[in-house]
């Protein structure tokens, strides 16, 4: 069978390095790439396995693409069921990359680079000013160098930056955020490969503007992973990363959080992949509470399974904490979550994701508390028209229901309400991909 590119786009996606999880966030616990998956990533199409491209001198490639996506919001400001304001809007994407990685989505030897540029043009179709003023220009940049890829030992720099505006829970102004995620890192396989040790540093500003920037806060984490790898692709690893976050502005607390994980992740079978990890962890905030008990453990625990070469399933669950910037000073989440690709023909890809949160809010002020359920989920549909066209449609779910019904005071001095919405998106796609 041959595969034509949408097919090959979308399995590179699936199969992709994962994205540091909870977008952006300092979370050193970070498995197969499933995760990701299950927040609706793996509709991101990836230029890997492409059989396009404008060839830039002996070995860069140029790939470019853009996407018009419109459709219906039902609740743009995130309202309750009594208070939601519904919108239509347009998405237009277009990006570019340079990369030196061949068109079957092999990188080279010695040197590989990737750099990518991409927009997000939000426009809502309405005539409702308290909306369009939340219309949205969202950049996002990145880069990549790897050096002796491939090698005993490599070395690695990368850097993201995105910008992203979306409206707040209530009309008023936007929530805007800059995020820059610089990271380095070194991997060393002596031996075969049997024996692999990467160590990476990352640091992370997120910068919130106008009346958010009391969230501002600077993360920095350095991480150590060790695998041994006691079958052709099966290993036992251990994990630990020591990180520090600390606020730009005063009145919010400085943390420490060390995470430690310990399991076996890799192929069992040709078709069968598990993640299985478990270990200690702590925020050790400098004032106020710290996770305890069960909040102590990090549990990652993943399975993969390949149905055919067209189709593919991934379910998991995921115990852990996170720094919160605006209620109290953290949650436990419990996650579970999954993701479904079926391509059919090989010009058809349907993608089905889901993901339940149940976050427990700690470091607030005595005598209050707030829990969170949260569930984001939908799916897609994908349509290659010849070698560079493609058409499809998207639904997207995002609820939330909260036990706080009334206002309270978290320490330090921020607002505590509760947040209940149900939020659905359709939009329709058209792209070409080259």
């Amino acid at each position: 069978m041959r595969f034509r590119p949408l097919a090959l786009a979308f399995g590179a996606a699936f199969a992709a390095s994962p994205a540091a999880w909870a977008q952006l966030q300092l979370v050193s616990s970070q498995g197969p790439s499933l995760e990701s998956l299950s927040i609706g990533m793996g509709r991101q199409l990836s230029t890997k396995g492409l059989a396009t491209g404008l060839k830039l001198g002996e070995a860069a490639i140029l790939h470019a693409s853009l996407f018009a996506d419109v459709g219906y919001d039902t609740n743009v400001f995130y309202g309750t069921s009594d208070g939601t304001k519904p919108a239509p809007v347009l998405h237009l994407g277009p990006r570019l990359e340079i990369t030196n990685a061949e068109r079957d989505g092999s990188i080279p030897g010695g040197t590989y680079y990737d750099v990518f540029a991409g927009v997000d043009w939000r426009k809502y179709l309405t005539g409702d000013d308290e909306i369009t003023r939340h219309d949205a220009l969202n950049p996002s940049l990145s880069g990549t160098v790897e050096f002796s890829s491939g090698q005993v030992m490599s070395f690695m720099l990368a850097d993201t930056f995105t910008r992203y505006q979306q409206p707040p829970y209530a009309p008023g102004d936007p929530i805007t955020r800059d995020q820059n995620m610089a990271t380095a890192g070194l991997k060393y396989a002596p031996g075969g490969g049997r024996l692999k040790l990467n160590l990476r540093y990352t640091n992370l500003i997120d910068k919130y503007e106008g009346n958010y920037d009391i969230g501002s806060n600077m993360g920095n984490e350095v991480v150590l992973d060790i695998g041994w790898r006691f079958l052709p692709k099966t290993s036992l690893y251990v994990q630990a990363a020591q990180g520090l976050i600390t606020y730009f502005n005063s009145g919010r607390v400085t943390s420490y959080p060390l995470r430690t994980l310990a399991g076996l992740r890799g192929l069992l079978t040709e078709k069968l992949s598990l993640n299985l990890a478990a270990g200690y962890n702590n925020a050790f905030y400098s004032a106020g509470g710290s996770p305890s008990g069960f909040g102590n453990v990090g549990i990652v625990t993943e399975v993969n399974y390949t149905i055919s070469i067209l189709s593919r399933l991934g379910i998991g669950y995921h115990h852990d904490f996170a720094n919160s910037p605006f209620v109290g000073q953290y949650y436990d989440v419990d996650a579970i979550y999954g993701a479904y690709q079926q391509m059919i023909a090989s010009r058809v890809v349907t993608y089905l994701y889901g993901r339940y949160e149940n976050r427990r809010f700690g470091g607030l002020a005595a005598g209050t508390g707030r829990t969170d359920n949260y569930i984001v989920g939908g799916i897609s549909v994908d349509y290659m028209i010849g070698k560079f066209f493609l058409a499809g449609a998207s639904y997207s779910l995002n609820l939330n229901r909260s036990d706080v019904t009334a206002p309270a005071v978290a320490a330090p001095a921020t607002t505590l309400t509760g947040i209940d919405y149900t939020k659905h998106v359709l939009l329709l796609r058209v792209g070409a991909v080259y």
